[in-house]
């Protein structure tokens, strides 16, 4: 029983941090491209283009460098206390930094590294008394024969962190002044924490529906993954246009940690992948004077890949001494991710200042059945997605001859979904079956160690102030 309970301490503790995960990849790299709708695979020639198109590189002189600051601010609504009640997440913080540097080093090769945030999530519900309609912090005696009591037990917070980030090295290389093409070899990393409160019991052998048995769970993993390439390619038919395209191969992590419980105070070993999925995006953009940008792009996330997805996540249990508990497949359930993408740049006739505007168009990676509490809601399309921004440019007295040397860029994008769920999932009679395995799950039940596609209204709102300084000549 001992080993069981141990068994059952590290897979509770593995579920919830990989869930958090499901945030869509934010692109916050520059704030240029956010004030246009997270566009920049066509026109964006800053070191940044290491990221969104290391083709564009090519649109350095001589040097350049870049550091953006983006903070994200979320604000969620779940049935986070049990079916169809309404529990706000209040706001939570994520920073997301980036910084690139590049620089020609042959008359058609510009050279770029960076480190920048892929993913960021973090979010928080305080003041929590109950969980899936059981008390949490202690429960007040009660007699068996009646339900919990969620009104006297002591609140308590429950927090998730979650972020993948990248370092990055690649060049362009100027094939013909009509066509650029550009390589990035990229090596990620990921770090997850959680402390939440969290069905224990359900992950026991054995386990009787109708005995929920919740505690404390704590845990922090991460690890480094394998290098892959992202390849990029532009195309300028003409002078006033550019046609793009960048493709990112998948990444695998191998995240390592440590989870504790109320149960069990001894630290255990954790263990389990992480796949950054495929990607793709293509672009146009038109410059159609010397003020007026306009750029049309599209982008495509391959979560609902078989073997290179996000279908669900091995977790592999094990006593300090390596002896190997369990092996529990987790299921997420995310399908393939698309987006369509539109921005605008006006620059004044002073050309010292420029006005941005852009708007995305999603769909979500997370799907009705397994919708949980810290996950964006599942969305067939997003369109409350849209941003503004500003640009300031300054030439160095010095030396006129160098346009633009120093580019100051804000920007603010604002993003609301959110889906209600009625009782299609409870109501089903039969275990649904989980993407990828053999293997079942009754949905919203007490067998689930974190319940999932439970009715309810499921909400996500985000606010992001972005700030970014370059130098480049």
């Amino acid at each position: 029983m001992k080993h069981k309970l141990l068994m059952a301490c590290l897979v509770t503790g593995m579920l919830t941090p990989a869930l958090a995960s499901a945030n869509p990849e934010p692109t916050a790299y520059d704030s240029r491209s956010i004030g246009m709708g997270l566009t920049g695979v066509t026109y964006l020639d800053r070191p940044a283009a290491l990221v969104l198109n290391p083709a564009n590189l090519d649109g350095i002189e001589k040097l350049g460098f870049t550091v953006n600051f983006t903070a994200l601010f979320t604000n969620q609504r779940a049935p986070v206390a049990g079916p169809n009640t309404v529990v706000d997440s209040g706001v939570g913080f994520g920073p997301i930094p980036s910084g690139f540097i590049a620089g020609r080093i042959a008359p058609r090769v510009v050279f770029a590294g960076g480190i920048y945030i892929e993913t960021g999530y973090g979010s928080s519900f305080s003041g929590v008394r109950c969980v899936d309609g059981d008390p949490v912090g202690g429960a007040p005696d009660y007699p068996a024969s009646t339900p919990p009591n969620c009104t006297n037990p002591e609140p308590q917070n429950l927090d998730v962190t979650f972020f993948v980030g990248e370092f990055a090295a690649g060049f362009s290389f100027h094939v013909h002044e009509k066509f650029q093409l550009g390589v990035a070899l990229r090596l990620p990393w990921s770090k997850q924490t959680a402390d939440l409160w969290q069905n224990s019991a359900a992950a026991l052998p054995g386990y009787q529906p109708g005995n929920p048995g919740y505690g404390r769970v704590t845990n922090d993993i991460g690890g480094v993954g394998f290098p892959s390439p992202r390849f990029g390619f532009t195309i300028k038919p003409h002078r006033k246009v550019r046609i793009s395209a960048m493709y990112r191969m998948y990444s695998k992590i191998k995240l390592t940690g440590t989870t504790r419980t109320d149960i069990i105070p001894q630290a255990l070993d954790a263990e389990a992948d992480w796949f950054i999925p495929h990607a793709v995006a293509f672009g146009v953009s038109y410059q159609a004077n010397s003020h007026l940008l306009l750029a049309f792009e599209a982008r495509a996330q391959f979560h609902g890949a078989e073997k290179t997805g996000n279908k669900n996540q091995t977790v592999v249990a094990s006593l300090p001494d390596g002896t190997v508990l369990s092996e529990i497949v987790v299921p997420f359930g995310w399908k393939n991710t698309w987006s369509a993408k539109i921005g605008f740049e006006y620059r004044f006739k002073k050309e010292f200042l420029a006005l941005r505007l852009g708007m995305n168009i999603a769909n979500g990676a997370t799907t009705g059945e397994f919708a949980q509490y810290f996950t964006p809601p599942p969305t067939s399309f997003n369109v409350s997605t849209g941003s503004a921004g500003l640009g300031f440019y300054w030439n160095d007295r010095n030396n006129p001859s160098i346009k633009d040397k120093y580019r100051l860029d804000l920007a603010g994008l604002f993003s609301s979904t959110g889906k209600t769920f009625g009782n299609e999932y409870i109501e089903r009679t039969d275990p649904t079956p989980i993407p990828g395995t053999d293997q079942s799950t009754l949905l919203c039940s007490d067998t689930q160690v974190v319940r999932t596609g439970c009715p309810g209204k499921y909400r996500v709102r985000s606010y992001w102030a972005s700030v970014s300084f370059t130098l480049q000549y």
